[in-house]
């Protein structure tokens, strides 16, 4: 399991995808942060409400689609395109356990799908802050507020790091990997600017963890509310790794 990691780890470090996606999260995120913080681009959200100024550009980051559309893109590069190359094939015929296989892949797209989605745009933050002054230091309240939400935020994205695996498993397909997941971050979008969805829709979705995704940035939570959250992501990323597994572990490899 150590040298599935290991070499996992090897493959997304040489992997040209991911540096290119890291480049291009780095400059598109450090050109909105500076547009926002001259007044260029004027921003009311959660974090200027929680005195967090100097982290508000963070709320383009947290987006789903915007975020989506590069993890879905690593997914389909790291994962998918494994398969079509003949990599798992290999992997499985040296004698290495499919589950195992399968855990070390997950394990290091969401060490690769959190630098993009969280360490690159922090980054950009102290970066800022250190080189440029850009941003306000903030009292230890609204810090306290920022690690409950990145916390609580990490939780859902592994969940969503994992239904990516999944898509990339079922169709074994960079291209395909990408829509679909694209899809699915429209949805998302659509279905929050349309809330409350109808029925039992909007009950499905606000137990899920796309709402969960966006909701852990919100100022005021109770230790009810962060129960639900902690339970709806946990419970959502072990239901999704064990349908990977069992995809995985009677896939037929190629």
């Amino acid at each position: 399991m150590i040298n599935l990691l290991r070499a996992e780890l090897f493959k997304l470090s040489k992997n040209k995808v991911f540096w290119t996606l890291t480049i291009t999260v780095t400059v598109v995120f450090a050109l909105m942060h500076y547009l926002i913080t001259i007044g260029w681009w004027k921003m009311n959200n959660l974090f200027m409400d929680a005195g967090l100024e100097q982290f508000s550009s963070l709320a383009l980051a947290t987006t789903p689609f915007y975020f989506m559309l590069f993890l879905c893109t690593l997914a389909g590069f790291f994962v998918a395109n494994d398969f079509t190359i003949g990599v798992v094939k290999n992997m499985v015929m040296s004698g290495n356990r499919r589950s195992h296989i399968f855990l070390a892949k997950l394990v290091i797209l969401a060490l690769g799908s959190v630098i993009l989605a969280v360490v690159c745009p922090l980054i950009v933050i102290m970066g800022g802050k250190l080189l440029f002054g850009f941003g306000e230091m903030t009292n230890s309240s609204a810090l306290g507020y920022l690690a409950r939400a990145l916390g609580l935020f990490l939780i859902h994205l592994m969940a969503l790091v994992a239904l990516l695996m999944l898509i990339a498993l079922l169709v074994e397909d960079s291209g395909k990997t990408i829509i679909t997941s694209v899809v699915i971050a429209l949805f998302i979008s659509v279905a929050e600017v349309l809330r409350p969805l109808p029925g039992i829709l909007e009950t499905l979705y606000h137990y899920s963890m796309f709402h969960h995704l966006i909701d852990s940035f919100r100022i005021r939570m109770s230790d009810a509310d962060i129960i639900q959250s902690l339970s709806v992501g946990i419970s959502t990323l072990l239901v999704l790794m064990l349908c990977g597994k069992l995809v995985f572990n009677r896939k037929e490899i190629k």
